[in-house]
């Protein structure tokens, strides 16, 4: 093979040769290190290529596809043991989510009016104080529905006590709440509720309410929503007046998922008219027993800014019960 510059490689031994090619203006030398040296450098920059998941680790990822957070402590160890799939074992996971997120939607879409609702009910007893001081018997229902736009939710709840023959707590609630998603967190409301509670002053009162919400907070562990609008009230009391009054309403629906096994959910909605304003607040935590059956500590606050003569401002209700989950 001819060398690349001739008039340098006569009567030169291979190191001068090498000085030479380097130092001397030679254009076809300078070319050729130049093209060696960009190679060099390319092989040295490009990225490693990513290395197939061995297959007992997929194994595990597929068996985990069903439960989300199987999935999610599942691959975060995959990664963890395996550093160098760490892009195939994303990519896995981001298919799964993907197939999982569009199966959903088919299933939803394909629902009848009577499918798809999921709740609870639940079973205990009450400590009360404020316009009562007793103990009781708690009894109360969720049933929710999520369709592609919309999210239902039934709410019952009855405290109950009688002591020989005379009752002094009966407070009966049942409440329905729509949300229409119109966009990944935006959403319009729909709430009707009846209540009554005649110890705290009202025989009846039904309430119906429009507005608007978004999600602050849309995480798996954590989500907050805040919504506000009109609302219409009809109250009857105890004492035989009656009123409708329009007001203004604002909620608050927090949960946060503390562990698998454990939970923690708000629920705070406040009315406010040219007469009285309301406050209702529900908390409450979840702890699961078993794969169906969960123990459950609440707090209820009822605060009326305006009640009738003779009665408290505040109520609370202490809660402890057994909560079978459908």
């Amino acid at each position: 093979m001819a060398p690349l510059c001739p008039g340098i490689c006569r009567r030169a031994s291979p190191q001068e040769y090498g000085y030479r090619l380097l130092t001397a203006p030679c254009p076809a030398g300078q070319k050729a290190i130049m093209r060696a040296l960009v190679l060099a450098l390319s092989l040295f920059a490009a990225p490693a290529l990513a290395e197939p998941i061995p297959p007992p680790v997929a194994a595990m990822i597929d068996a985990a596809a069903a439960n989300p957070d199987q999935l999610n402590v599942v691959a975060d160890i995959a990664r963890k043991t395996n550093p160098a799939s760490i892009a195939e074992i994303d990519a896995k996971v981001a298919a799964i989510n993907t197939a999982a997120a569009r199966a959903r939607e088919e299933r939803l879409a394909a629902q009848g009016i009577f499918q798809g609702w999921t709740g609870n009910g639940e079973l205990g007893g009450f400590i009360s104080s404020g316009n009562t001081e007793n103990r009781g018997l708690a009894v109360g229902i969720n049933l929710t529905k999520e369709t592609r736009r919309w999210k239902h939710g039934l709410r019952g709840q009855v405290d109950y006590q009688e002591d020989q023959g005379v009752t002094s707590r009966e407070r009966y609630f049942a409440g329905y709440e729509g949300n229409w998603k119109f966009s990944p967190r935006g959403f319009a409301v729909l709430a009707l509720s009846f209540e009554q509670d005649r110890f705290t002053g009202f025989s009846s009162r039904f309430t119906q309410a429009l507005g608007l919400g978004y999600r602050l907070v849309d995480g798996k562990r954590l989500t907050i929503a805040l919504d506000g609008g009109p609302a219409l009230r009809q109250t009857l009391f105890t004492n035989g007046i009656s009123e409708s009054v329009l007001a203004a309403r604002a909620a608050v629906n927090g949960k946060w998922l503390i562990t698998p096994n454990l939970s923690v959910t708000e629920t705070a909605t406040y009315y406010a008219d040219n007469v009285n304003s309301s406050l209702l607040s529900l908390t409450q935590l979840s702890a699961k027993l078993n794969g169906r059956l969960s123990a459950r500590l609440s707090l209820q606050i009822n605060n009326e800014g305006n009640p009738p003569p003779g009665r408290e401002n505040t109520d609370t209700v202490t809660r402890a019960t057994l909560v079978y989950n459908f």
